[in-house]
């Protein structure tokens, strides 16, 4: 059994600040920040709108979750300097190896990178290594139901969500403690 904990889902955090930063998306149900970020000098750009900001942002949102569902957990290989370079070009296709980041798009227009740097620092996981183990009879139903990642999230509270047959979203919080992610285990198994 082979579970892997993506507990610095750059992709998603570095959205999740955008969002933050730019007070846009706030109709995309996404639970309070914990911690909430410092936005630093960030700034939304004059160059488009809020609400082309805003769908842009979704896009970008849809497009990191949509990552983790095309992700082939037979591929072992590492990508090379060519599909790196492909890749990190505006407008590419998703690839399995390599999540799409906003930064890819956008550069860092309207951010400010030592803010984010500090904030994803910042996040390094308080849970002791041993929060799969405390939980073990949970983790295994869930790995026999197909699960062998679990993004960990910056949001406060009670968070769990299946959001692939492989990829389970749980919130900081909710793996911080035994009960709760025990919970989170067992109401995302099929």
């Amino acid at each position: 059994m082979v579970i892997s904990v993506d507990d610095h889902p750059l992709a998603l955090n570095l959205l999740l600040f955008v969002r933050h930063c730019w007070s846009i998306a706030q109709e995309v149900d996404i639970p309070e920040l914990a911690p909430a970020p410092d936005p630093g000098a960030s700034q939304m750009p004059a160059s488009a709108s809020i609400a082309e900001w805003t769908a842009r942002w979704r896009i970008a949102w849809d497009r990191a979750w949509d990552w983790y569902r095309i992700q082939d957990p037979d591929m072992q290989n590492h990508p090379t300097q060519e599909i790196m370079r492909q890749v990190l070009r505006p407008g590419q296709e998703l690839h399995p190896l390599i999540p799409p980041l906003w930064t890819t798009e956008y550069d860092w227009d309207g951010l400010d990178p030592e803010a984010f740097n500090n904030w994803h620092g910042d996040l390094i996981p308080t849970v002791p290594n041993d929060a799969e183990r405390r939980n073990l009879s949970d983790l295994i139903t869930a790995w026999e139901s197909g699960v062998d990642t679990i993004i960990v999230l910056p949001y406060a509270g009670y968070f769990a969500n299946r959001i692939s047959h492989r990829h389970v979203a749980v919130s900081a919080a909710t793996r911080n403690e035994p009960t709760t992610y025990s919970r989170a285990l067992r109401e995302t198994a099929p």
